[in-house]
């Protein structure tokens, strides 16, 4: 044991050596090992985090979420504003439900067009179920619906400033020939790509959704927000909110969805698109593999003289072989740890690019140094097979 020992730390000793000695050959190798670390670490932590913040999304709302929409393709009447309104009352199971009726477009203040975004009627309940926050004034209530009152999205408000009012609480809003006086400003908020309800708050205009639903010339629901009760398990709030349309008109397709359903969904195709980057950044690795073996196999050729004369001293083969495969491993371990610093840079670099929350994936981490280590023995062994199975005396007859 002692000697095996003594053998393995005279092995990494030379192979030290030897690699400092080609220092220019032993860089480039390093290089190309470090970039498919970093390729792997940067890729697979972005795909980790994006997911993360995706969940993060989804969790701001509640995970008692339900959604309801018309199916895609549906041509029929669709869902009725009383319906919508009355889910909450009717079924135990939602303590909450705010309708979206979507409304005309183009905003207009002292003629000049301030937004292209489209008006929205909602309900009080919207604003706490899809997190949205005021900056001024207040919200719209259900006791709008007589009254042209409207709350406009933080880009709206601004475009407002532009056109020559200071204080937007202070406008008026023509959309479709009506005009909305302004109740409330709202913080800016953009949806991100995991985000259950896509509100699209910054360029819209919010208003009561009796208001939209007597105004539009054709009014429809076409999208509903809903709480699950509490303790009701996400499963039964669904498939009662399904039986309850169903029984209203059986023709009616609806996509009703929890948002326990959609972070399922949403964390399976985001687990996908991880793999497929970690796919793409591990194709460098097998580049800088075979840049290693190539690399040792030169080594080889050049140190014909320097193996003869071990062999001449009594180094048996598996010396020979042990030390060559030593260099390829140190080389490609220290190539990942090059690799995981600038990885975890390029990380870093993402998330303050984007904001999210920064981590590097322990998977990739270990994948990636795991990987190295693999490489190094993998792409070494044949250098090192070669190398062992050089005769003494052509060895040293070689230049």
């Amino acid at each position: 044991m002692k000697h095996a020992g003594r053998a393995l730390a005279d092995s990494l000793r030379e192979a030290t050596r030897s690699l400092y000695r080609a220092r220019l050959r032993t860089v480039l190798g390093l290089i190309g090992i470090a970039i498919g670390i970093a390729s792997v670490i940067a890729m697979v932590s972005a795909g980790e985090i994006a997911k993360a913040e995706a969940r993060k999304q989804f969790e701001a709302l509640g995970t008692d979420i339900v959604t309801v929409q018309v199916a895609s393709g549906y041509q029929g009447p669709g869902i009725r504003l009383d319906e919508a309104l009355a889910l909450a009352e009717s079924l135990p199971e939602i303590s909450t439900a705010a309708p979206t009726v979507p409304g005309g477009g183009g905003f207009v203040h002292a003629g000049r067009r301030v937004g292209r975004g489209s008006m929205k009627g909602v309900t009080a309940s919207y604003a706490d179920l899809v997190k949205l926050e005021l900056a001024r004034g207040r919200f719209v209530s259900d006791l709008d619906a007589e009254t042209l009152w409207c709350v406009v999205g933080a880009k709206v408000a601004a475009a407002i400033r532009r056109a020559g009012t200071l204080d937007p609480m202070e406008a008026e809003l023509e959309i479709e020939g009506r005009f909305y006086r302004v109740a409330g400003v709202l913080e800016s908020r953009e949806d991100s790509y995991g985000s259950p309800v896509r509100v699209n708050a910054d360029e819209s205009v919010f208003v009561a959704a009796v208001t939209a639903w007597r105004v539009t010339p054709e009014p429809k629901v076409s999208f509903i927000v809903a709480r699950a009760a509490p303790g009701v398990h996400y499963e039964d709030a669904v498939a009662a909110v399904e039986a309850w349309f169903r029984q209203r008109d059986p023709r009616l397709k609806l996509e009703v969805s929890s948002a326990k359903q959609l972070i399922e969904q949403m964390e399976s195709q985001l687990g996908v698109m991880t793999l497929l980057l970690g796919a793409i950044g591990s194709i460098s690795l097998v580049v800088g593999g075979i840049g290693v073996m190539n690399i040792m196999l030169i080594s080889v050729t050049e140190r014909r003289r320097e193996i003869g004369v071990r062999r001449a001293l009594g180094a048996s083969r598996g010396d020979i072989r042990r030390q060559f495969l030593v260099e390829s491993i140190i080389l490609t371990l220290a190539g990942g740890l090059v690799g995981l610093a600038i990885g975890s840079a390029a990380t870093w670099g993402i998330c303050n690019y984007t904001e999210w929350d920064f981590f590097v994936s322990t998977l990739s981490v270990v994948v990636g140094l795991g990987v190295s280590s693999a490489i190094g023995v993998f792409f070494g062994l044949q250098p090192a097979h070669q190398a062992s199975r050089l005769d003494p005396i052509v060895a040293l007859q070689g230049e």
